[in-house]
């Protein structure tokens, strides 16, 4: 893993399986979510952004859509993945409305947080 550790998080995971477009300063990328939590978003994708890369899209709760901005902060290679860990990057949400982040805290707490071995 590249980045910042994926396990060193303040908030809880869920899971949240939806495909989306991210935008960086001069590319595209393809992705499913994976998890969230109300710090930030993974994305499968097995052509992300350079860490560091400031990316936005538009993050989908059920019948909500919220246009949102984040970093790339951590990202999980090929040769890293399995089928319980695709490869893909770890998104930290930069600063988020109040009404997103509420409607992501209505949406997580609906949800099974999701719990990894270590």
């Amino acid at each position: 893993m590249t980045g910042q550790a994926p396990h060193n998080r303040s908030h809880p995971r869920v899971p949240l399986t939806v495909e989306v477009s991210l935008e960086s300063e001069h590319n595209f990328y393809t992705g499913i979510t994976d998890n969230i939590s109300e710090g930030g978003i993974f994305v499968a994708t097995p052509h992300p952004p350079p860490l560091g890369s400031e990316v936005s899209f538009e993050l989908v709760l059920g019948e909500q859509r919220f246009q949102v901005t984040g970093v790339v902060c951590w990202a999980r290679t090929h040769v890293m993945s399995s089928s319980d860990a695709p490869e893909g990057i770890g998104i930290r949400f930069g600063q988020l409305e109040p009404s997103v982040l509420e409607a992501i805290k209505r949406f997580s707490h609906g949800r099974d947080t999701l719990f990894y071995e270590e």
